[in-house]
């Protein structure tokens, strides 16, 4: 059969992500013996004039539309990534094609039938998708039936008539590979310092109370073999002339032999010039051993999901660490000089100013004043994890809508606004804190001016040093100074106004 793989995302902030599991898909839709038209919409400038274009020329049997984020988990100015994919993508693709639709990707894996009811569309794949995408078009071909097809949630009639389990890829080394650059015009996301991405394994077995990795990927870990991961890498980097790679895995370092043996493989090849980095490093299982290898590996930077720096918050998110640990993996990571960005989440069930206080005397005590601390003010309630079971057990209607709009944990006895007045008020103070809303909106053109200015002053330097850079002037120029004398205003309005 024919079929049109869709890159439904346009958000480029920080930078643009490359669709690694929709390559992925494509790949093993291909080798099942499929014919694929990729239409990647990431940087199209008339999305209903190049849908248009590509179904007109390559006449689909099947469209598969990748659906990243819902979006953008942050409590002050969100932005609901699901209206503009609806406009931009699903309508039009519904205007010229009257085939069959199936949405996938990381947002369907949390709220599929909810989507569905959303777009107005009859198939969602949740889950591993390259088994199921595959067994979905060959039972269309066959004209089969779909019931209790693996991953599928199927609606009809405005109803959901099934809602199968995932079907996930117990083997992930009998996978084909991404191939990126087989579908992706790769030069439009180098332009941003984009990473290509390699996983390492999929699933998550913590049980931290907020997180949907485990609802995506699974609560158990499938770990690929590390020599092919190596493998993996040196094959992209011949073939794509990158050296920049990314390990989207939940947790890099968990379990912990396992991403040294993928470390050492990679040592082991003695490839030039490799420039990686890792998303969420947990700091329970970091040790010498781990971060001296990821130096020898060609780490250049790396990020560590703390969440808080209280020992009773870390208790409430389900963390498997505590706040020693942190300092611990502070002071490891600075004896290697890796620049490190530091998540914190603030506002899960319990938080005062007591506890924030704690945190952000924590985090100020560990980090290097040049690693970037990220605040996120208030925790996006997420379907199927603990966090919604709890907000729905405090508020039985807080949701009308199966958490598909975003819905913000409030504490007791500290409003999100008192929160956010807070935070921004500590945050000031520093020149290496940001919050997510200040640049989740920041046009196109300005991404490319702060690219181009770290290629040009500091090509190996991560790009996000340049916002602390920013905010360093702005405390010498006094900009600074007046944004810290307006909160202070607010925060003792808000006092007077709840209190």
């Amino acid at each position: 059969m024919k079929i049109m793989m869709v890159n439904s995302n346009q958000n480029k902030i920080p930078v643009p992500s490359m669709p690694f599991g929709l390559c992925l898909v494509s790949s093993s839709l291909e080798t099942a013996g499929h014919e694929v038209h990729f239409l990647d919409l990431c940087f199209s400038k008339k999305t209903t004039r190049d849908i248009d274009n590509a179904v007109k020329k390559f006449q689909p049997d099947v469209i598969g539309v990748s659906v990243r984020n819902i979006d953008t988990v942050s409590w002050l100015d969100t932005l609901f990534h699901l209206n503009s994919v609806k406009e931009n993508v699903i309508i039009p693709l519904k205007n010229v094609f009257s085939g069959p639709i199936v949405i996938g990707g990381t947002a369907v894996g949390i709220i599929a039938a909810e989507m569905l009811g959303f777009f107005d569309l009859e198939y969602a794949i949740r889950g591993d998708g390259e088994a199921a995408i595959v067994e979905f078009v060959n039972r269309l071909e066959k004209k089969e039936s779909l019931k209790g097809l693996g991953g599928l949630t199927w609606r009809k009639n405005g109803k959901i008539i099934e809602e199968n389990p995932p079907l996930w890829v117990k083997d992930l080394d009998s996978l084909t590979l991404s191939n990126p650059h087989q579908y992706l015009e790769l030069k439009a996301y180098k332009k941003f310092k984009a990473p290509i991405q390699v996983q390492t394994k999929r699933g998550c077995a913590l049980k931290c109370t907020y997180c949907a990795y485990n609802v995506i990927e699974g609560d158990n870990y499938r770990l690929r073999d590390p020599k092919l991961v190596a493998d993996e890498i040196e094959k992209l980097q011949k073939e794509t002339g990158s050296n920049h790679f990314e390990f989207s895995d939940s947790t890099f370092n968990i379990p912990l032999d396992h991403s040294k043996s993928v470390l050492k493989s990679i040592i082991d090849k003695k490839l030039n010039n490799l420039n990686l980095r890792t998303m969420g490093l947990n700091p329970g299982t970091i040790d010498e051993e781990f971060a001296d290898l990821m130096k020898k590996a060609g780490f250049k930077d790396v990020e560590v999901g703390v969440e808080a720096g209280c020992n009773k918050m870390l208790k409430v998110l389900g963390k498997n660490f505590t706040k020693d640990d942190i300092f611990k993996t502070a002071r490891i990571l600075r004896k290697i000089n890796m620049p490190t960005m530091w998540y914190l989440l603030t506002g899960a069930p319990g938080e005062t100013k007591e506890t924030l206080k704690e945190t952000f005397e924590a985090i100020n005590k560990a980090v290097s004043k040049w690693d970037l601390v990220v605040v996120l003010n208030g925790i996006r309630v997420n379907k199927g994890t603990l966090l919604a079971k709890q907000f729905l057990e405090e508020n039985p209607h807080g949701t009308d809508d199966n958490f598909l709009h975003p819905v913000f944990y409030e504490p007791k006895g500290l409003r999100l606004e008192e929160l956010r007045v807070f935070n921004k008020r500590i945050g000031l103070k520093y020149s290496n804190y940001i919050f997510p809303e200040e640049y989740q909106r920041l046009p196109t053109f300005a991404l490319r001016i702060q690219t181009a200015i770290m290629r040009t002053f500091a090509p190996n330097t991560p790009w996000w040093k340049f916002n602390i850079l920013m905010r360093k002037i702005q405390k010498i120029t006094g900009i600074n100074t007046m944004k810290r004398l307006l909160y202070w205003f607010k925060d003792r309005n808000l006092s007077r106004k709840y209190n």
